[in-house]
């Protein structure tokens, strides 16, 4: 255990409310370290390259506490306090993105018409990923103005940024909640009408409503899990830069660290990559056979081009051809009149 100091909330350098604990952040780097390593061998297993999404998560959570130690260590230093507190706050937006990717993929797999709500998977994987993309530029603006390092005044407005970022979460969470509920009443119209889906494989093996049924249940689990964090930093930060929660360390591990371990932990006890399998398990094979269309109507171009060509070359040979005939036959007229 390496010596440290821990400077009274006096000191005007100090980026800490409370003592910290060097030893819980090495058992979170841990924790998240082997769930995050976990998920990369599960992401080669399958070959689900879209995987790389949720292992951003862990790796953000992993180097939040990896800069926490750092931070411990040097309680005056601004940087590994800033870069600490924005790694945590924002990792669990990743793991989100991953669940509104798993939707859109799930959608595509399950339901015979591709579509939820008359939007086509690609179309409600793109809309709440950019959702995301959005709450995380809020919710990074509001993280970077909360250091210890600015004033009072700057550090409450970005924890009312930051705030709203995360409210902006959490409606967008709430609606996607709303597309899920209406996927599962229309799997299970699909199976009580007894259709298969179209877009993916035999009913016996992977793509059947219990799968679906599974992995749905996984992302009601992990959105529960990012929403109960979520109103834990929103009560936190309501509560000003100092207050009860702000001052107590454990709070940060029960309510924020905790349940975002479950819920990198629940996808690596079912990995999606285990269920969606097959043809069209992923918008990959749309891009194949788009990539491959374009290739045949480039091909076709350039035979049609290359015929063109050929065409353009047998008239100009044909009107070379008639020209000559006709002076030929010119030069036999001039002939014949110049014997008579």
């Amino acid at each position: 255990m390496p010596n440290f100091k821990c400077y009274p909330i006096s000191n005007p350098n100090a980026q800490w409310n409370y003592c910290p604990s060097f030893g819980a952040a090495i058992l979170f780097i841990c924790l998240f370290g082997l769930t995050t390593l976990t998920h990369i061998l599960q992401a080669m297993l399958h070959k689900k390259p879209f995987a790389w999404v949720l292992i951003m998560g862990g790796v953000w959570e992993t180097g939040g506490y990896i800069f926490r130690t750092f931070s411990v260590e040097h309680q005056l230093n601004v940087a590994y306090a800033t870069v600490q507190v924005l790694l945590i706050l924002l990792a669990p937006l990743w793991i989100n993105a991953f669940a509104y990717m798993v939707l859109g993929r799930m959608v595509h797999f399950f339901l015979t018409d591709d579509k939820v709500f008359g939007l086509k998977a690609k179309r409600v994987t793109l809309i709440f990923v950019l959702c995301d993309i959005s709450t995380f530029l809020v919710q990074a603006a509001g993280g970077s103005m909360i250091s210890s390092a600015n004033p009072v005044s700057t550090q409450r407005t970005g924890l009312h940024i930051y705030m709203g970022g995360v409210g902006m979460q959490l409606l967008t969470i709430l609606v996607f909640l709303t597309l899920c509920i209406r996927f599962q009443l229309k799997i299970r119209r699909q199976e009580q009408s007894g259709l298969t889906a179209g877009q993916g494989i035999h009913m016996k093996d992977f793509n059947s409503p219990i799968n679906a049924r599974h992995l749905l249940y996984l992302l009601y689990l992990v959105l529960g899990l990012i929403a109960f964090r979520n109103i834990y930093r929103l009560i936190e930060f309501s509560s000003g830069v100092l207050s009860n929660i702000t001052m107590h360390e454990w709070y940060a591990y029960v309510f924020d660290a905790v349940p975002m371990f479950f819920a990198l932990v629940a996808f690596n006890i079912l990995h999606p990559g285990r269920i969606l399998r097959g043809p069209n398990s992923d918008f990959s094979e749309d891009r194949k056979r788009a990539k491959a269309e374009k290739k045949e109507k480039k091909r076709m171009k350039k035979e049609v081009k290359a015929e063109k060509k050929v065409v353009k070359a047998e008239a100009k040979y044909a009107k070379k051809e008639e020209a000559q005939r006709k002076k030929a036959q010119k030069k036999g007229h001039f002939e014949r009149v110049e014997h008579v």
